[in-house]
């Protein structure tokens, strides 16, 4: 606790930031947290589809396939 004491002395007079300021801040933090969260995520691969299977296959030819 003295440590902390003595560290708060030493520092200077309180620093006022304008409201641009604060809302620049705000958003760097809110962007970079997005940015470690993708970086640092256990998801690796992407895949934008919705996956619901309707029974639709097309050939590249577009040409439906049979579905037995």
């Amino acid at each position: 606790m003295k440590k902390i004491k003595k560290y708060l002395k030493t520092l200077g007079e309180p620093v006022t930031m304008t409201r641009k300021e604060k809302l620049m801040t705000v958003a760097l933090a809110a962007l970079a947290g997005m940015v470690l969260g993708m970086l640092l995520s256990p998801r690796k691969t992407t895949s934008i589809c919705c996956g619901n299977d309707n029974g639709n296959y097309y050939t590249p030819d577009g040409e439906e396939e049979e579905q037995a």
